[in-house]
């Protein structure tokens, strides 16, 4: 193991390197593409083994991926946005499918109109898809969770894709300190590849035809239960990374908690700005509120036992960096599901890279202690309306 100062995309690249990926099919869409640059230069030196598909879109990057997942191997993409969207049917075909695969979403908003900054409803737009789905708060845990990622989704209990989330431009740019692991340390820690089955010229084998009604619903039962068996997965594959990889991390569960054992309140919040939620709070405790923070790390599976167990005698504070239009923001709709009469707030804030920190958090968090009510969408300085034209009449 070694410390390198390198960014989120930089981490993801060297994750899919020490994962010995065979075949990565890429199209490049910010703020994800130097993922692929990176792949592409490492190949060029000579420092990679993978086969690279260069693509015309990104619904055919998840094909291309997707294909040489199923013939054997291990298999890699990434994307963001309208990019994620275009991919929105092969996602789904992945997962029916049941066939490992791994990719990083570099979270961005959704256009119209255009917009290339941070938020978080391409990632949670694909919560029933049947994919893993894990969300990365800094550079090191967006390495950490990608190489985890090709254990989880090979485990025979799961057999599912999974993806990992990375805050646009906040983490996928941003360069910090990682403790990179060596490639003996990674391969100890990852198996031989393992899948259902294979795609093999001397043993044909049918995919994609109808199935009768009673069928498929059998096989959508199946995502289900091993989505929740991958709840005991992720716990082992975080164990044993923590002992043969990178010891720094806390990955012995789902999600993560922050002062919150005494605490009155709890924040709940998912990606980058979870850690300036953490220091919101250092700075809240010294003027004696007791608030902690509650962090969702896995979106898929849902950690339903400790939601629970982290928040059912709180008052909860659920931050959104997407909405879901006409009932809210997405996670304080997962947070009530698990805690139908518990006390809990949303609020939507952050969309499209509006810039939430330290202080913003600060703002929030006292505005829900005294008047919990009072806020449902926050934006940290005045804006101006956004409104319709008047009614077009059309003859």
């Amino acid at each position: 193991m070694m410390e390198k100062v390198i960014s989120g995309n930089d981490a993801v690249a060297l994750a899919v390197k020490l994962s010995r990926v065979k075949v990565t099919g890429i199209y490049p869409i910010t703020p994800q593409t130097y993922i692929i640059e990176s792949l592409s230069e490492m190949k060029d030196r000579g420092e990679l083994e993978t086969e690279i598909i260069r693509v015309e879109s990104e619904h055919s990057a998840m094909a291309a991926t997707f294909g040489a997942a199923a013939a054997g191997v291990r298999a890699y993409t990434a994307t963001a946005s309208q990019g994620l969207l275009y991919m929105h049917e092969m996602v789904w075909w992945v997962a029916g499918s049941r066939i490992p695969v791994v990719m990083t979403v570099g979270t961005r908003a959704v256009g119209p109109p255009w917009n290339i900054w941070n938020e978080h409803t391409d990632f949670m737009s694909e919560r029933d898809s049947g994919w893993i789905m894990a969300f990365a708060s800094t550079p090191q845990e967006a390495m950490d969770l990608s190489i985890m990622a090709f254990r989880i989704t090979e485990d025979e209990r799961v057999f599912l894709p999974m993806m990992v989330g990375m805050d646009g431009f906040i983490l996928s740019h941003t360069k910090t300190r990682v403790y990179v692991p060596s490639q003996e340390e990674v391969d100890s820690y990852l198996p031989p590849r393992r899948q259902p089955y294979v795609l093999d010229p001397e043993d044909p084998i049918a995919m994609g035809n109808m199935f009768s009604p009673e069928d498929y619903m059998k096989l959508r039962e199946s995502i289900h239960r091993a989505q929740i068996a991958s709840k005991e997965v992720i716990v082992e594959a975080g164990k044993e990374y923590m002992k043969r990889v990178v010891p720094i991390g806390s990955y012995s569960t789902l999600n993560e908690s922050y002062k919150l054992e005494d605490a009155d309140y709890a924040v709940v919040v998912m990606g980058a700005w979870s850690l300036d939620a953490m220091q919101a709070v250092d700075e809240l405790r010294k003027e004696w509120l007791k608030v902690g923070v509650y962090r969702i790390r896995f979106v898929r599976p849902w950690a339903e036992e400790e939601v629970v167990k982290a928040l059912k005698d709180k008052s909860v504070l659920v931050l959104d960096r997407s909405v879901s239009f006409g009932r809210g923001g997405q996670l304080y709709t997962e947070v009530k599901a698990s805690l139908p009469d518990a006390d809990i707030k949303g609020v939507i804030t952050g969309l499209g890279g509006v810039s939430i920190g330290k202080n913003e958090m600060k703002a929030i968090i006292r505005k829900f202690v005294e008047r919990p009510q009072g806020i449902e969408w926050f934006y940290p300085k005045e804006v101006g309306k956004i409104e319709l034209r008047s009614p077009r009449y059309i003859k």
